[in-house]
């Protein structure tokens, strides 16, 4: 058998094994209508939640994080900056929109699909987050950009 082939295969049962251990959230695209929140209705709001952004540079936000603070859940990061008010998250949404064409709304989940938060960010990018404990997700760093040699 081909070593790639051995390779993919060893891939897919790791994340297999990976995924059944209920260590691992994860950040979903917003299903159905009746539910869906809109990055509009998060600017809107935006006093109700505790806002973060990181970068992928050094110096434009990748992506937001909204978490709610009217539920007992938690999302935590090392690279994760405050957003203290509405005029710095509105110059963190021009940055991504500037930075990316198809930003959009993701859901950040726990285990048991539980909704812990919401996230900015272009879906292109991984952001590995790992459970905690049962209220407290940690959402790590964003990838850096690759540079072409």
């Amino acid at each position: 058998m081909p070593i790639k082939t051995l390779a993919g295969m060893a891939i897919l049962i790791l994340g297999s094994i990976m995924g059944c251990t209920g260590t691992y959230g994860n950040i979903s695209k917003q299903s159905g209508t009746v539910d869906k929140i809109t990055l509009a209705e998060l600017t809107e709001n935006w006093d109700n939640f505790h806002i973060f952004y990181d970068t992928r540079s050094g110096r434009w936000a990748g992506a937001i994080m909204f978490d709610p603070k009217d539920n007992d859940t938690k999302l935590i990061g090392d690279s994760w900056i405050k957003i203290k008010d509405q005029k710095t998250l509105n110059e963190k949404i021009k940055e991504i929109q500037n930075l990316y064409d198809y930003a959009n709304v993701g859901v950040i989940k726990g285990p048991n699909d539980q909704a812990f938060g919401y996230m900015y960010f272009s879906n292109r990018l991984h952001i590995p987050i790992k459970v905690v404990d049962p209220q407290t997700l940690y959402v790590g760093s964003l990838p850096p950009f690759r540079s072409v040699p």
